[in-house]
């Protein structure tokens, strides 16, 4: 860490509809003036709601805050099918869908819950022989794209009024909510496309209370590292040991740490913590998995 660059954390950002994922990134880093950041799960340049960036050593957190369950609050237009699958793409096909009923679409998102096969969109950051699709789609290419499974563990229908329709999802990470409801579409015959998308939590991490994205970078630094989660905060479901005695953190941070008292079961993630309530490591098991050296905080509550 640089002089004067904070302790390592987690920011629970609100990005609105239009800059990108990267772009938000970027205000954390000129507005905190640091330069080891990175978040967790992308956010497409029209969809608007929680991004979790973190810095410093918390960047150790990401591949961990990335399994977390996506829920997403969507709206819907029946009737138009676009290149993008949503609202700011070239329309490729319209149809009046006025005549489309609730019940059809109650009946049609069974098909849609559990583990599905999807095939990512063209406009997409999969990468295809060293360049993302999104470039090839732009320049007029369209490539094989195999089909990826992922599961949907919730997809239910808000509100309905032909041809609108809103939907709440909770789904793995990975999942194109745009191709979810573009297949939906396809599958009820007039086609659809997002209109609006917003997502509302990531795991046990909300929406609300997080910083409007306008504040970053912001006068305030203090303001807004007020509202940052310590590491061992940013994942708060998972078990935690706490370490009590210098020996056993040096054993932690120097990788040779074992469960000899029996505190964790076999196969499952604790946050291991020290006398202070600093994140030193993640364990699976009794053995730690991703050693957290230098991650500072007040203790998790």
């Amino acid at each position: 860490m640089t002089a004067g660059a904070p302790e390592p954390g987690v920011l629970r950002v609100n990005k609105p509809s239009g800059p990108t994922s990267r772009d938000v990134v970027n205000r954390v880093v000129r507005g905190l003036g640091i330069r080891r950041v990175g978040h967790a799960g992308t956010l497409d340049p029209f969809a608007e709601g929680l991004l979790l960036i973190a810095w410093g050593s918390a960047t150790g957190l990401i591949p961990y805050l990335q399994q977390y369950r996506k829920t997403y609050e969507v709206e819907a237009e029946f009737g138009r099918v676009t290149n993008t699958q949503d609202r700011t793409g070239a329309t490729l096909a319209e149809t009046n869908a006025d005549g489309l009923c609730e019940e059809a679409v109650q009946e049609a998102l069974a098909g849609f819950r559990g583990r599905i096969s999807q095939v990512p969109p063209m406009y997409s950051a999969v990468k295809h022989e060293g360049r993302r699709m999104y470039e090839l789609a732009r320049a007029g290419q369209e490539v094989p794209r195999e089909p990826r499974e992922r599961t949907v563990y919730v997809f239910e229908l808000t509100a309905f009024d032909a041809p609108r329709a809103r939907f709440r999802v909770t789904c793995e990470g990975g999942t194109y909510v745009r191709t979810l409801i573009h297949d939906l579409g396809a599958m009820l015959g007039p086609g659809a496309c997002v209109v609006r998308l917003e997502r509302t939590a990531i795991g046990p991490h909300a929406c609300e209370g997080a910083v409007p994205a306008d504040w970053l970078p912001g006068p305030d630094r203090a303001a807004v590292l007020g509202q940052a989660l310590t590491p061992a905060a940013a994942l708060p479901d998972w078990p935690e040991i706490r370490i009590g005695e210098e020996r056993e953190e040096r054993e932690v941070l120097c990788g040779s740490w074992r469960d000899t008292a029996g505190r964790a079961a076999e196969g499952r993630e604790y946050r291991i913590t020290g006398r202070e309530g600093r994140l030193l490591a993640l364990a699976r098991g009794g053995r730690p998995v991703r050693l957290l050296r230098v991650m500072g905080g007040s203790p998790a509550s």
